[in-house]
């Protein structure tokens, strides 16, 4: 299972660059993503299919799905629970 790379996160653009935008969040490589020092969020792929792994507390998330065609309502319930999942990290840091 290798790493998505990040031309294929392009319909992706929108949400991500809401990400960037989150307090504590740092972006060393496109599409990888960290909140303080720990790996926070990142995307793989395989036979052309995308998830998401999103840390949720002290471990990873259930994976996210990332469908072929990816809508504004996708999109929204994305980045809803990206947030929610960021709002775990702010509780943890505290």
């Amino acid at each position: 299972m290798g790493r998505c790379s990040f031309e294929n996160l392009k319909d992706l653009m929108p949400v991500l660059s809401e990400i960037r935008k989150l307090e504590g969040i740092k972006e060393p490589k496109p599409g990888i993503f960290y909140f303080k020092s720990q790996g926070f969020l990142h995307f793989h792929e395989k036979d052309q299919k995308i998830w998401a792994d999103i840390r949720d507390g002290a471990d990873w998330g259930k994976p996210v799905d990332v469908p072929s065609k990816v809508t504004a309502q996708f999109l929204k319930s994305f980045y809803q629970e990206v947030f929610k999942r960021y709002k775990t990290q702010l509780k943890g840091k505290e």
